[in-house]
């Protein structure tokens, strides 16, 4: 019996060795293996962006910065603390920012201009004319087609000016022409501002 022990206890030991040193192979193996992009559902990661967009005369239409930006194999495009300038007439006008940012996968035309950018979390919009008056839009989410300078949103926004506050559930805003549309339950307040 004891030289029946002394077979199988070594057959044993080596089959546990074998069976551990194939699954350690087969794990380094996976660790190994290259990562494809097929393997991952992003394509970029970028951290601190500053991009210069232009207009087809080679004017600056708009920058845009953020402290992080990845771009999905879905060819969407998320970023983080946006910051988004929009130029007129070569000047700088409009400032937007906010917490995060998403370019969709399908908002892009044929010739690859940029049609919608949505902005979500604590989105401010604001700008200073000539005058120094400032005007700030806030809300939750906006979506922006830089394109055009029209800002679109269907949740709470207030306009705050230095002689007008307004609020509303929704709005869009023309920023080439300054018009801003209120959608429903406006509320509004105006002071005559005093010298």
């Amino acid at each position: 019996m004891q030289k029946i022990g002394l077979i199988i206890v070594p057959g044993v030991i080596a089959i546990a060795l074998f069976v551990g040193i194939n699954a350690f192979d087969t794990l380094n193996n996976e660790a190994d293996a290259p990562i494809t992009g097929s393997s991952l559902d992003f394509s970029a990661y970028s951290e601190g962006i500053n991009t210069i967009l232009y207009d087809s005369h080679g004017n600056i239409n708009y920058t845009l910065q953020a402290e992080r930006q990845v771009h999905y194999n879905d060819d969407s495009t998320e970023f983080e603390k946006p910051f988004i300038r929009l130029y007129q007439d070569g000047d700088s006008r409009w400032n937007i920012v906010a917490n995060s940012g998403r370019i969709p996968a399908t908002e892009t035309t044929a010739d690859g201009a940029l049609e919608k950018i949505e902005l979500r979390g604590d989105v401010q919009v604001y700008s200073l004319d000539e005058f120094g008056n400032r005007v700030l839009m806030s809300t939750e989410f906006l979506t922006l087609n830089p394109e055009s300078d029209i800002l679109e949103t269907d949740q709470p926004v207030s306009v705050v000016t230095s002689a007008l506050q307004l609020s509303s559930l929704g709005m869009i805003a023309k920023l080439r022409t300054d018009e801003i549309t209120f959608l429903r339950e406006i509320r509004g307040r105006y002071e005559q501002a005093t010298n």
